[in-house]
């Protein structure tokens, strides 16, 4: 599998840089590094998507949420040889965020490259999600799509930390919004379509109480009774 995913970045990589500039990250120990951490994602991937039926190499090549995680650990250790090496001209930087870009081109994801993300990260059905540049998520989290990690602003947020911090073994329903420097406590199950702007404890259940379903057919006509849309939290029940 080593050689499947180290073909796969190296390939990402051919896309936006130069064959020269391609060969120097391809040797830096960096790249090893990330190569490992697209590995477990994979892996973790294979094991926890029924769909996938355990072929890693269907992920590989057919998910593109998976390229679009990929891109993002390539950026990512672009973003750290910038920092720790000095990049006086921000070519390396400019670098990530030109893979950065390709990824969200391939997969309709936007994962920015200065974002943190642990071990064995699934994005699912990844379109639309965004996650911002100072979003920090913890290890075996599992995010489905339309999700976004973004700011309480919209124009002329701070330059602080401004977005969500996850902690590890979250799982976060499709379109769900998580906003602003909160957090979410280790395993938390978030449904769909929450809106999330205060922190969540530990083992946290959050569910939406939709407004008004109608269900109608040739013989039945049924309304709910309508309720204010909110979010529940509630504690997980233990197993």
């Amino acid at each position: 599998m080593d050689k499947l995913v180290g073909n796969l970045m190296r390939a990402a990589l051919m896309e936006c840089c130069s064959p020269q500039l391609v060969e120097r990250i391809v040797a830096h120990s960096m790249f090893e590094e990330a190569r490992r951490w697209c590995e477990e994602d994979l892996q973790a991937f294979a094991s926890k998507d029924p769909a996938a039926q355990g072929r890693t190499s269907d992920i590989a090549f057919g998910y593109s949420s998976f390229k679009a995680v990929l891109h993002y650990r390539l950026s990512h250790m672009l973003c750290l040889r910038s920092t720790s090496e000095g990049d006086p001209e921000r070519a390396l930087e400019a670098t990530a965020l030109l893979v950065s870009s390709r990824g969200k081109l391939l997969s309709g994801a936007e994962i920015h490259p200065r974002c943190k993300i642990g071990s064995r990260f699934i994005l699912d059905h990844g379109h639309g999600t965004v996650i911002g540049e100072t979003a920090v998520i913890g290890d075996d989290c599992y995010i489905l799509g339309g999700v976004v990690l973004g700011a309480t602003g919209i124009s002329a947020n701070p330059a602080g930390k401004r977005h969500p911090t996850i902690g590890s073994r979250v799982q976060i329903g499709a379109f769900t919004r998580v906003l602003g420097d909160i957090a979410i406590g280790d395993d938390v199950f978030v449904g769909p379509h929450c809106v999330i702007k205060d922190d969540i404890p530990v083992g946290s259940v959050v569910t939406l109480r939709s407004e008004l379903q109608v269900i109608r057919g040739p013989h039945i006509v049924q309304q709910l009774q309508p309720a204010a849309t909110q979010t529940q939290i509630q504690p997980m029940e233990a197993s």
